[in-house]
């Protein structure tokens, strides 16, 4: 185990502010973050730096040798970043956000030239992103899966809808001519035509046959590719089907680059949530970056439904 030189700054911020959420101020990191670094570096040490009282951090001895030793070289660090900051004033507070690429690129890249704070984007599945949220290493995150929990809290701000969508130049021949409520001739059509889905998520394709089949998608996507953009891609010049969102096609089904084939028996949707830390420190930041999402998703979406929609 390795020390990290970002433990002894919040160590050193703790010693002089007297408090894990002074400290958090003073970094600009989240109050669970300060706690992660203390306990990694106390781990380190094998010593106590601290006794926690009830408003007040108490260095031990042992705090206060490694205090003495390590203030002037810390110090000096500060001094030498202070000179190559490229911004003189104030320090921008740093907030990290999680949620999928797909979103990240659909609702909030454009809006990151006008933001007045530093901004960590983290990408991965629901259960890695709250992961982040409770260890402090996010502080807002977007996802479908809300977990109950005395220090975090989530909120309803909008619902995606599945659908199967083609290529504009898909071969639907034979597709018209289905009984829509013969299931087994629409899984028995869909299962011998071309299929996207991406790397990292199953989920969907799952979830959207499951809960108009009754059952498992009985076929293997064909192509893999990396995520959803790339499936627009693919299918926008060429054939083939896929399970997506509706929000992610806004704007492929404006440019009527992909279509809508089927909706399903019944809509498939999924709820997404903001998830944050009760009394965030980054409460205006967070509001700010909130309102931009809330305000791409509620852009009317008006898809081009193909003639063939079942």
């Amino acid at each position: 185990m390795n020390a990290n030189l970002e433990w002894f700054r919040t160590f050193k911020a703790i010693y002089e502010t007297g408090t894990l959420s002074g400290a958090a101020k003073q970094l600009f990191v989240s109050q669970p973050g300060v706690g992660i670094h203390l306990n990694s570096l106390e781990t380190y040490t094998g010593y106590p730096l601290f006794e926690r009282k009830a408003r007040k951090m108490v260095p031990t001895e042992r705090g206060h040798l490694l205090y003495q030793q390590m203030q002037h070289s810390l110090n000096v660090l500060e001094e030498i970043q202070g000179r190559f900051r490229r911004k003189a004033g104030s320090d921008r507070p740093t907030v990290s956000v999680g949620m999928c690429v797909e979103t990240f690129q659909q609702a909030l890249e454009q809006h990151i030239p006008y933001i007045d704070f530093n901004l960590i984007m983290q990408f991965g599945e629901n259960e890695k992103l709250t992961e982040l949220l409770e260890n402090g290493g996010a502080d807002l995150i977007l996802t479908t899966k809300p977990k109950e929990d005395n220090i975090l809290e989530f909120e309803a701000f909008t619902t995606e809808t599945l659908m199967v969508v083609c290529g504009k130049n898909t071969d639907l021949s034979g597709w018209e001519t289905i009984d829509p409520h013969d299931s087994e001739s629409l899984k028995n059509w869909f299962q011998q035509q071309i299929w996207y889905n991406t790397a990292s998520d199953m989920k969907l394709l799952n979830q959207f046959w499951q809960e108009n089949f009754g059952i498992m998608p009985e076929f293997v996507p064909n192509y893999i590719v990396p995520n959803k953009f790339s499936i627009i891609r693919c299918l926008s010049v060429g054939q083939g089907l896929a399970v997506l969102p509706d929000f992610i096609c806004r704007e492929a089904f404006a440019k009527n680059e992909v279509k809508v084939l089927w909706r399903g028996y019944n809509d498939v949707q999924n709820t997404m949530y903001f998830g944050q830390r009760k009394n965030s420190l980054y409460g205006d930041q967070i509001r700010f970056l909130k309102e931009k999402l809330i305000a791409e998703y509620a852009e009317t979406l008006e898809p081009i439904l193909s003639t063939y929609t079942v």
